[in-house]
Formats: structure tokens, C-alpha cells, sequence
């Protein structure tokens, strides 16, 4: 139906995570509009079921991406980390606060791989 490339521009233009987001989103409404009449409230339905992927894919917010992860502190505050950076603090900012609250030194550049790599 799609190339992955594209597959993957749709799934980003929608907000999913995944590009198995896309699909099965795609699949579903597909399924909903088959062998029958296109009208407003049928396409409106649709924006329904993106919203419902889409809350599925929220719940599974928790996965983390650990791709060629070695440092095992990174692991351990990986939450914090990331939950810093969706607030706003720049790779310095958590580095000096991984040091002062839990006494581990994670240097600036590994920080910015791993939210990078969790697509912040």
C-alpha cells in the first residue's frame, strides 16, 4: 500500500510513535470505510479511531528505545532523563543534576544520544 518511507512520514504527520501505528490505524479505517457510503459522519469516525490509536500508543509511552545503551546509569535514570528534557533542561542541566541528586557522573554527549534516540 505504502513504501516505509512513506509509512513513516504518515505515522509522524499523525503523531504515532511507530510505523505499526500507522498500519494498524490504516487497516482499521479502511475496514470502516469498505462497501459503503462516504459521508461527513463516516470520515469524522475516522478522526475517532486516530484518536484511539493514538491513546493505545500513549499507554505504551513507557517503552523505552535502549539501541546501543552500554552505560547502565542511563538505564537506571532513564525516566528522569527523559522526563528533564520534555520539561526543558539541556544536556548540561542533567548532567549536573544526575551528579548532585544521585552522585552519578554521565558525561553531556551520551545524555543528548539518548534523547535523541527517543526522539526528543
Amino acid at each position: 500500500m505504502f513504501t516505509q518511507k512513506k509509512k513513516a512520514y504518515y505515522s509522524k504527520i499523525l503523531g504515532f510513535k511507530t510505523i505499526e501505528d500507522f498500519e494498524m490505524f490504516s487497516k482499521r479505517y479502511l475496514k470502516y470505510l469498505e462497501n459503503q457510503t462516504l459521508t461527513k459522519n463516516r470520515i469524522m469516525s475516522g478522526f475517532f479511531i486516530l484518536v484511539e490509536i493514538q491513546k493505545e500508543a500513549h499507554k505504551n509511552k513507557s517503552l523505552i528505545n535502549f539501541d546501543n545503551v552500554k552505560n547502565p546509569f542511563i538505564k537506571k535514570y532513564a525516566n528522569e532523563i527523559l522526563d528533564l528534557r520534555k520539561n526543558g533542561s539541556g544536556s548540561l542541566s542533567i548532567t549536573n543534576f544526575l551528579f548532585e541528586n544521585h552522585r552519578v557522573k554521565i558525561s553531556r554527549g551520551t545524555i543528548e544520544k539518548f534523547y535523541k534516540q527517543n526522539g526528543l
